[in-house]
């Protein structure tokens, strides 16, 4: 793993190539790495693939596609910090989309020193690897969550910006795969104790929410929490997640034991766990059940 500081991955939205060209030549040399894409639905695209640190979109992008692209991210918990840039843009629409979660505003023509006010403002929103931290040889995070499935999609994105940001971008998907399905492991078959028939039967008949607020209903498995713990040591040449659940604890040898011919006729659980093992192959379980351990190898 290279641990000298990263360029921040910045990723321009504008229709216009004059413009993309301008902020790319502006910041050449500052420490971006930069990413230029013309409309929306390129930007997605690229935000899934490359996890950029900062977004700076045009605001008045086809069909206000602007701030609909910041309401987006904001739903799938992306959290990188998004400026928006237009010209002559009213004042009720700026605050609309600092209200929006916009961390700031450019004005169009854009000028090279707002540019890198801008810029440097965007940048104090960045989460930082402490491992960057000059002399700094440790890092650990414990971070413990309530059992509501719809906290994973932010935690898992939190998670990812602060341990993984460096990997490449292959290896993030498999850590948020990974990540997500032993989430949903935890909280679902751990914490909440619902069975694999019984998710199938709600999500086959549209009641998986009902499901759910049942079970969050009962106070014992409410106030159940699920903590995972991030590891990381200078000389160590992987990652460690650990995320354990307050549950009956996971039938881990029978699952982990069966061949891959198997797996289409087993649950739900044992399918994910299996196909996350195929990614990490170091994965294990302590005795009960109730905790599963990953190791992420790390480059050179």
């Amino acid at each position: 793993m290279n641990l000298s500081l990263p360029a921040d991955r910045l990723l321009i939205v504008d229709p216009c190539p004059d413009t993309r060209f301008l902020i790319a030549d502006y910041v050449h040399g500052r420490g971006f790495s930069v990413m230029a894409v013309s409309d929306p639905v390129a930007a997605m695209a690229r935000i899934q693939e490359t996890a950029p640190d900062i977004v700076i979109t045009d605001l008045f992008l086809p069909e206000g596609a602007g701030l609909g692209l910041v309401k987006e991210l904001k739903a799938r918990h992306e959290p990188c910090p998004v400026v928006v840039m237009g010209a002559d843009v009213p004042e009720s629409f700026i605050i609309e989309a600092l209200r929006g979660g916009v961390v700031d505003y450019l004005h169009k023509p854009v000028a090279e020193d707002e540019l890198a006010r801008v810029l440097q403002r965007a940048r104090e929103f960045l989460p930082c690897n402490p491992l960057y931290v000059p002399g700094a040889r440790h890092f650990e995070y414990e971070l413990t969550i309530d059992s509501d499935p719809a906290y994973i999609p932010g935690v898992i994105s939190w998670l990812l910006k602060m341990t993984a940001s460096s990997l490449p971008p292959v290896q993030r998907i498999h850590i948020q795969g990974a990540l997500q399905e032993l989430l949903f492991n935890a909280i679902e078959h751990g914490n909440l104790e619902i069975q694999d028939q019984e998710k199938r039967e709600a999500l086959a008949n549209g009641c998986y929410d009902q499901l759910l607020a049942q079970r969050l209903a009962q106070l014992r498995l409410r106030e159940r929490r699920v903590t995972i713990r991030v590891r990381h040591e200078r000389s160590d040449t992987h990652l460690e997640y650990r995320i354990l659940d307050e549950g009956k604890g996971f039938p881990w040898q029978r699952v982990l034991s069966h061949s891959h011919e198997t797996r289409e006729s087993e649950s739900m659980s044992g399918r994910g766990v299996f196909l996350t093992r195929a990614f990490f192959p170091s994965l294990t379980y302590n005795e009960r059940g109730n905790e599963v351990t990953i190791t992420v190898p790390l480059g050179g």
